[in-house]
C-alpha cells in the first residue's frame, strides 16, 4: 500500500494535465469565433449583392457556384509590381493631381468660397460564376462593382448599405485581382496545413498523456 500511494500524486498530476490541456485549447479556439463570424457576415453580404444584381438583370434560374471580392485600390495607390517607369509615371500623376487640387483650394479661398471635396468612394469588385439550375450549364464568369455606404446613425451605430454600380469587364479586372487571389489562396492553404499539424500535435500529446496515466495505473496495480 505504501508504494502504491507514492504513485498517487503522479497519477493526479497526469490526470489534471490530460483534462486541463484540452479545456485550455478549447478556450483558445473559442477566442477566434468573432473573426469567423465577421468573415461569414461579409461573405453573406457579397452573395446577397450578387443575387440582387441577378434579380435586377432579370437573370433568373441561376445559382452562384463561385464568388470572390477584392477592394478597389485608392486612386493614389502605387502598385509595387509595376515597372520602375510605370511607378514613376504613377507618382508624377499623383503629384500633378495634388498640385491641381491645391491650386483650386487657393483660388476658392481668394474668392471666399468653400471648396467642395469629393467623397472618397469605398469600392469593391465582385467576381462570380453562376450556372443554370435546371441544366447545370456553367456561365462565363462576371464582375460587378459595388460601393459600401456607411451612414452614421448615432455614436455607436452605422447604417450600412451596398450599392451595385454595374457590370465590369471581367478580364480587365482580373489583371489586378488574379495575383491578389492567388496570394490569398496560397496563404490560406498554408494556414490550413499549419492548423492540421497543430491538431496532430495536440492528439499526440493527448495520447501520450493517456499512455502515461495507463502506465502509472498499471504500476500502482502491480504494487498492490
Amino acid at each position: 500500500m505504501g508504494s502504491s500511494s507514492s504513485y498517487l500524486p503522479i497519477i493526479i498530476l497526469i490526470a489534471i494535465a490530460a483534462i486541463g490541456i484540452p479545456i485550455w485549447l478549447k478556450k483558445r479556439k473559442g477566442k477566434t469565433t468573432p473573426a469567423s463570424v465577421t468573415a461569414r457576415k461579409n461573405k453573406d453580404e457579397v452573395w446577397k449583392a450578387v443575387k440582387q444584381y441577378l434579380k435586377d438583370s432579370e437573370d433568373y434560374g441561376k445559382e452562384i457556384i463561385d464568388c470572390y471580392v477584392a477592394k478597389r485600390n485608392s486612386i493614389d495607390y502605387v502598385n509595387p509590381n509595376l515597372s520602375p517607369y510605370l511607378k514613376s509615371k504613377k507618382r508624377e500623376e499623383i503629384k500633378l493631381r495634388k498640385w491641381q487640387f491645391n491650386q483650386k483650394k487657393i483660388a476658392a479661398k481668394r474668392l471666399g468660397q468653400k471648396l467642395h471635396i469629393p467623397r472618397e468612394h469605398d469600392l469593391y469588385v465582385v467576381c462570380f460564376t453562376t450556372r443554370q439550375t435546371k441544366t447545370g450549364t456553367v456561365d462565363k464568369p462576371r464582375a460587378i462593382e459595388c460601393e459600401v455606404l456607411n451612414t452614421k446613425i448615432n455614436k455607436k451605430q452605422y447604417d450600412r448599405k451596398i450599392l451595385i454600380n454595374g457590370l465590369l469587364n471581367y478580364d480587365k479586372e482580373m489583371e489586378w485581382i488574379a495575383p491578389i487571389k492567388f496570394a490569398e489562396t496560397t496563404k490560406n492553404a498554408k494556414a490550413i496545413k499549419q492548423q492540421q499539424k497543430a491538431e496532430q500535435r495536440k492528439q499526440k500529446r493527448l495520447q501520450k498523456n493517456k499512455n502515461k496515466i495507463a502506465k502509472a495505473k498499471s504500476k500502482a496495480a502491480k504494487n498492490n
